[in-house]
């Protein structure tokens, strides 16, 4: 009988800071703030005879990549069916109920998610894990959670199987 086990890592350097504003509909948002955002992660897979699952310092390093990749930019929801979004040379010009918003290029990433809230933003990120061919090949994993927190008592979460 094979044994499961959960594995968590919950560490501080898991971590980016990002602007945002939130899309409730096609006339109300929130204003431009920021977050520093926490990443958790933890899975589920067989112990194997050597007492473990993985070296899972393969994920804490495919999670730290991706709130480096994450990290000091305005982050836009590309997907949400309330903003549009145009390029000039320099810059995106985000358009939301005929009020346009400026943001360079350099400084702003268009994410494929319809909101940059926590429940996009953890689907986002655990798409970009098991999507890794390095990740895929540490181990056959039976369930992975990831979390993104944009404050104290306030996370989401995704999960896959």
């Amino acid at each position: 009988m094979k044994r499961l086990t959960t594995i968590e890592i919950d560490k501080d350097y898991l971590k980016f800071s990002a602007a945002h504003f939130t899309v409730f509909s096609s006339t109300d948002r929130e204003r431009l703030h920021g977050h520093n955002f926490r990443v958790i992660a933890r899975f589920e897979a067989e112990v194997n005879d050597n007492g473990m699952c993985v070296d899972y310092s393969v994920l804490k390093r495919k999670v730290q990549q991706v709130c480096d990749d994450l990290d000091e930019y305005t982050l836009i929801a590309g997907d949400s069916p309330f903003l549009r979004v145009e390029e000039t040379v320099e810059h995106y010009v985000v358009i939301h109920n005929d009020v346009e918003q400026l943001f360079l290029k350099s400084d702003t990433l268009i994410l494929p998610v319809k909101n940059t809230t926590v429940e996009e933003l953890s689907s986002y990120v655990l798409s970009l894990v098991v999507d890794d061919q390095q990740f895929q090949q540490a181990c056959e994993f039976k369930q992975i959670d990831i979390w993104v927190s944009s404050g104290p008592g306030q996370k989401g979460m995704t999960s896959w199987r």
